[in-house]
C-alpha cells in the first residue's frame, strides 16, 4: 500500500522546520516503519508521538501498560520513561518533534504544550480521525504517481502535529472561541446580506431566520449580543441606508425609492427618514447636491 523506507526518508529530508504563523515546530525524525522490533525502557527530552498501522504490540509507560493494535495513537511525553514490548508484525508511524519557543507566539507555544503533557497518553479508533488522514497523506503510496508534490510536506506536517493537541490533548477553552465568534458572525452576515437583497419585501424575524438555518430566537439573541441591535431596527437602518444612497445617487422619484426600500407608503417613509436623519427626503437629496458642489 506503502513505500515504508522512501516515505520515511523524504518526510526526514524535507518536512524537519514546520513553520507556522503562530506557532512553529521542530521535528527530530519520522519514521515509517514496518515489522518494529521491540525496544529497551527509554526516554526523549522532546514529544513523540506514534500511530499503529497495523500488528500488535504493548506500550508501557511507568508501571502501566496500553495494548496496541490498529487505530491507536499514542504520546511519550518528554522526559519519560517507555518501551514497545511484545511486537508481533507491528507496523508503525511515529514522528518525534518539540516546538520552537523562538518562533513562536508566546500564548500558542504555551497552549500547546500544556494541551500535549496533560494528554491522554493512548487512544484508540483514531484510523478514520482527520488526523491520521493527513498523516497517511503525507507518505507515498505502492503508486508513486500519486504522492503529495514535496512542496506540500512541510505544510500538511505542520497541520498533523498542530492537529495533535485536538485528537490527544485538553484544548481547554480559548481555541474553543474562535469557531463560536467566527460562526456568530457568519450568521450575522448571512442575514445582514438577505435582507439587504430583499428589502423591497415584508422581512419577518421568521423569515431570515429560517433561511439562515436557525431558530428565532436563536437570530435575535446574536442580534443582541453581537450587534446591540433588535431585528425590527436593523431592517429600519438597512431600510435608511438604502433610501439615503439612493437618494444622493439617483434622480428616482421619491415614491420610487420609498418603495425599493420596503417602506409601506411615502407619508410612512418621509416620517421614519426625517425622524432618522431630522431632515426629509426631498430636503436631504436637495442638501446632498450643495454639498458635493452639483446642480442637477
Amino acid at each position: 500500500m506503502y513505500h515504508w523506507p522512501k516515505s520515511e526518508e523524504r518526510l526526514n529530508r524535507y518536512a524537519r522546520f514546520l513553520q507556522g504563523d503562530r506557532l512553529t515546530l521542530y521535528v527530530y525524525y519520522w519514521g515509517v516503519v514496518q515489522n518494529l522490533a521491540s525496544n529497551f525502557v527509554h526516554k526523549h527530552s522532546f514529544f513523540e508521538i506514534c500511530y499503529v498501522n497495523g500488528g500488535l504490540g504493548i506500550y508501557v509507560e511507568g508501571d502501566a501498560e496500553y495494548p496496541l493494535y490498529e487505530g491507536v495513537m499514542f504520546c511519550s511525553r518528554p522526559n519519560q520513561s517507555h518501551q514497545i514490548k511484545d511486537v508481533n508484525d507491528l507496523d508503525i508511524l511515529f514522528v518525534a518533534f518539540e516546538p520552537d519557543e523562538i518562533h513562536s507566539n508566546t500564548d500558542d507555544f504555551q497552549l500547546y504544550c500544556s494541551s500535549l503533557n496533560t494528554s491522554e497518553i493512548w487512544v484508540e479508533m483514531t484510523t478514520h480521525s482527520p488526523t491520521v488522514q493527513i498523516w497517511k497523506s503525507l507518505l507515498i503510496p505502492s503508486e508513486s504517481s500519486s504522492a503529495v508534490p514535496i512542496s506540500l510536506l512541510p505544510q500538511l506536517a505542520h497541520a498533523l502535529i498542530v492537529s495533535f493537541a485536538t485528537l490527544l490533548g485538553r484544548t481547554g477553552k480559548r481555541p474553543e472561541a474562535v469557531p463560536l465568534t467566527s460562526n456568530a458572525a457568519l450568521l450575522i452576515k448571512r442575514a445582514k446580506l438577505y435582507i439587504r437583497d430583499n428589502l423591497r419585501s415584508n422581512l419577518t424575524l421568521s423569515e431570515v431566520a429560517r433561511y439562515i438555518n436557525i431558530s428565532e430566537r436563536h437570530l435575535s439573541r446574536l442580534f443582541a449580543q453581537n450587534i446591540h441591535e433588535s431585528f425590527s431596527s436593523l431592517v429600519r437602518n438597512e431600510r435608511i441606508r438604502a433610501a439615503e444612497q439612493m437618494l444622493t445617487q439617483t434622480l428616482d422619484p421619491i415614491k420610487d425609492i420609498a418603495e425599493r426600500s420596503g417602506f409601506s407608503s411615502v407619508h410612512y417613509f418621509t416620517r421614519i427618514f426625517a425622524g432618522e436623519k431630522g431632515i426629509p427626503p426631498a430636503a436631504f437629496r436637495e442638501a446632498s447636491r450643495l454639498r458635493s458642489g452639483t446642480d442637477q
